[in-house]
């Protein structure tokens, strides 16, 4: 290569290397070996940031080794402290092709912790140390259980070193010198990274190795289709490090001189292939780190570590999105399991939410059908008074239906039932190959009313308050949701009276607190939401003389608006809004049995119900919040099919206290399931009884409990009056007789 092409190289570098530093990552801190005395071969952590595994070089020992500390908070190197000379792993394999206290370079784990790879440099004459050597562990990332397995032939023989698309070695044995290595996931491939010198010119090769048994050293092969060939960009390289996915590679140039100090990204179009790829650009750490030594990433790509040799430190750089240091190449998101996970479950609440309100309003109207041939199907017949101006507006509504009721009384038609219901619905959803597990809780509770308008067909309101909480994978990111519901429902019988059409219609709002940990730091955000859904139901009844038929089909179809938002902390993504679609095409089979008694009055019932989702998509766009372009990523939650079952059981007490328990499975095939449950406790009153509850403001905490009761148009008050906060302590007790002429 001339010396004007090198140089036309390196000018076009340095304008790319000062915008790529200031815009993608930052300098943080550092901390110093000085207590150790050794230079930085290359780093490692454990996978939660709470172990620090450097491998030394030119240290005051005669011996290579792996040393070992402990982080009290993860992946800050500030906090770390030396676990000792006990806990050090030793590298000796026993021979005479021991590695040197002054060449070894490249420390890699496998992703369990069990086995530890080492790289060899040759060097002061030693012609065939270039090598990589295993050493397994007893108990993961515990380097002081160390102990030789086995090594590679010399790697500088021409059939592991020529013939690739890295080129051919030049120079002789000697002062080709093995860099740094990187093992593949799978243990099927071995990287290593070269230093060639005094050859014409000086060459740096990254070469790829198969192992044709896992891990197995013994078993190497050079790949001749893969290789890169790296002297313009990486001269002296001392340092490789692949990202979890194996798409991207980083190289650290030692050199210490005005074009050196610097790493190179490079992406690759195969994971752990070199025989594709692209130099995404290099960046220059000079300003921080005279000659480098080793990288190393934390566990979600938001940290960069770097060695120093002659400085004996090891420096911490934040980065602007995950492993990525160049302007235009952050990843996606779905490059990350938990972040993944929480837009995913943002998408996956807000279905839930639908199906959640929409089944609510179907179990009330199955209720009613069980029970009709009650005289009264309040499920709720407490009134609650408030003397406060807001909270009197809010029930007023209330007040008057339940004024109307009374003075039509004999018009049973038009009566007006209250009811309420909580449910608990409890699910997971496992580890995908893009999402992290979700384990969720959701708690709702819902109070509506109704009433007949004919014989059989009935029309009602419920309003629905939700809470959803998301917990996704273990290191604590998760979405707590609260939703607000208002669903209008109706039933009507077709032709034969047999049949019923079931509608529903409601409107919802979401809000969101999300939480996103990455590398212990919390990036936290807030989103709203609107919704709006409906479903349609036809069912038909088949009677027998204890058991009760229903098939029916039904389509759900709903749209939720999420509002935009922006993560606050580094590494956070500003998110546009998104439209998430529902639409569930289902059919179902129930059966209920009638076993009461004398006594009770008991139905059993259960269902067994297919569940088509037909559109489980929603695009998620966002960008990071600096040096990002924008990305949409289309993400699928649920599944196509779908089996739910139900068992659930209505009891009326001989008092007219009642209470109905479903418990409902739905099992997503091939992604995940949510356990509902379902509970309803209401009272099945004398109509001419009334129960009420008054408030006199939310700072005062006296309440006034009052029975009304009309027997043959006398009208009897019982008032007791006491405070909340002291029950036992009552201060009025009034009764009051009168004549309804």
């Amino acid at each position: 290569m001339s010396i004007l092409k090198r140089i036309l190289i390196i000018l076009f570098l340095s304008l790319q290397i000062s915008h790529s530093f200031a815009a993608m990552f930052s300098y943080v801190q550092e901390t110093d070996l000085d207590d150790e005395d050794f230079a930085v071969g290359d780093i490692r952590f454990n996978p939660d940031g709470t172990k620090m595994f450097l491998l030394s070089q030119n240290n005051k020992d005669d011996f290579a080794a792996i040393y070992e500390y402990n982080l009290s908070k993860p992946f800050d190197i500030t906090t770390k402290s030396y676990t000792g000379d006990s806990e050090r792993c030793i590298l000796t394999n026993g021979g005479d092709d021991d590695l040197n206290t002054d060449t070894a370079f490249g420390l890699d784990f496998t992703n369990d912790g069990m086995k530890i790879f080492v790289g060899n440099g040759a060097l002061n004459g030693r012609a065939d140390g270039d090598r990589v050597y295993r050493f397994d562990l007893t108990s993961p990332y515990d380097v002081s259980t160390c102990s030789f397995v086995n090594q590679t032939s010399n790697l500088d023989t021409l059939a592991l070193q020529n013939g690739s698309n890295a080129g051919d070695r030049e120079a002789a044995i000697r002062k080709n010198l093995l860099r740094g290595i990187e093992i593949s996931n799978d243990g099927t491939k071995l990287f290593t990274i070269f230093h060639e010198f005094g050859g014409t010119p000086d060459q740096t090769r990254l070469l790829e190795y198969q192992l044709s048994t896992p891990f197995d050293l013994t078993t190497i092969s050079l790949v001749l289709t893969a290789g890169i060939e790296l002297q313009a960009q990486t001269e002296n390289p001392k340092g490789l490090r692949f990202s979890p996915d194996g798409k991207r590679l980083w190289t650290v140039d030692h050199q210490n001189s005005a074009t050196g100090k610097d790493i190179t990204q490079i992406s690759l179009d195969v994971a752990f292939s070199t025989a594709s790829f692209t130099i995404d650009g290099t960046v220059s750490i000079a300003a921080n780190n005279a000659q480098p030594s080793g990288i190393a990433f934390s566990t979600n790509g938001l940290k960069m570590f770097v060695g120093g040799d002659d400085t004996r430190e090891v420096e911490e750089y934040h980065l602007v999105c995950p492993f990525n240091i160049i302007s235009g190449k952050c990843p996606p998101i779905t490059e990350n399991k938990d972040r993944t996970g929480i837009a995913m479950a943002q998408i996956e609440i807000a279905k839930r939410t639908i199906d959640h309100s929409t089944d609510t309003a179907l179990n009330r109207l199955k209720w009613i059908r069980r029970n009709k041939d009650k005289q009264n199907l309040t499920n709720l017949n407490i009134d609650f008074n408030f003397n406060n101006q807001r909270l009197a507006s809010l029930t007023e509504v209330v007040r008057t239906s339940a004024v109307k009721k009374k003075a039509k009384d004999k018009d049973e038609k038009r009566d007006v039932f209250y009811w309420s219901e909580g449910s608990v619905a409890i699910g997971r959803v496992g580890d995908t190959s893009i999402s992290s597990t979700k384990e969720i809780n959701t708690k709702r509770i819902t109070v509506g009313a109704d009433r007949f308008i004919d014989e059989k067909a009935l029309r009602g309101l419920a309003f629905s308050v939700g809470r959803n909480n998301v917990d996704v994978g273990n290191k604590g990111s998760n979405v707590d949701a609260d939703t607000y519901n208002l669903t209008y429902y109706s039933t009507s019988p077709m032709k034969d009276n047999e049949k019923f059409v079931d509608t529903i219609i409601g409107i919802g709002k979401i809000h969101s607190d999300i939480l996103t940990v990455l590398d212990g730091k919390k990036l936290t955000a807030n989103r709203r939401g609107k919704q709006i859904f409906g479903t349609i139901r036809i069912k038909d009844e088949i009677k027998g003389d204890k058991f009760t038929f229903i098939p029916s089909g039904r389509f759900d179809i709903g749209h939720t608006l999420l509002d935009d938002y922006e993560e606050v902390g580094n590494g956070g993504i500003i998110v546009e809004k998104q439209h998430i679609r529902t639409k569930n095409l289902r059919a179902s089979l129930s059966a209920v049995e009638d076993v009461s008694n004398d006594k009770y009055t008991i139905k059993r019932h259960g269902k067994i119900e297919y569940r088509a989702d037909i559109d489980r998509s929603s695009d998620f766009k966002y960008k990071y919040k600096e040096g990002s372009s924008a990305f949409n990523d289309t993400l699928h939650v649920g599944a196509l099919h779908n089996i739910s079952g139900e068992l659930g059981i209505d009891i009326v007490f001989p008092d007219n206290y009642s209470i109905f328990i479903i418990y409902e499975r739905d099992q997503a095939i091939d992604y995940g399931h949510t356990d509902n449950l379902h509970i309803a406790i209401g009272y099945l009153p004398n109509k001419n009884t009334n129960y009420s509850i008054q408030l006199d403001s939310i700072d005062n905490t006296k309440s006034n409990y009052v029975i009304s009761k009309n027997i043959n148009d006398f009208l009897i008050d019982f008032k007791l009056t006491n405070h909340l906060m002291r029950p036992d302590d009552y201060e009025e007790a009034s009764f009051n007789l009168r004549r309804q002429f």
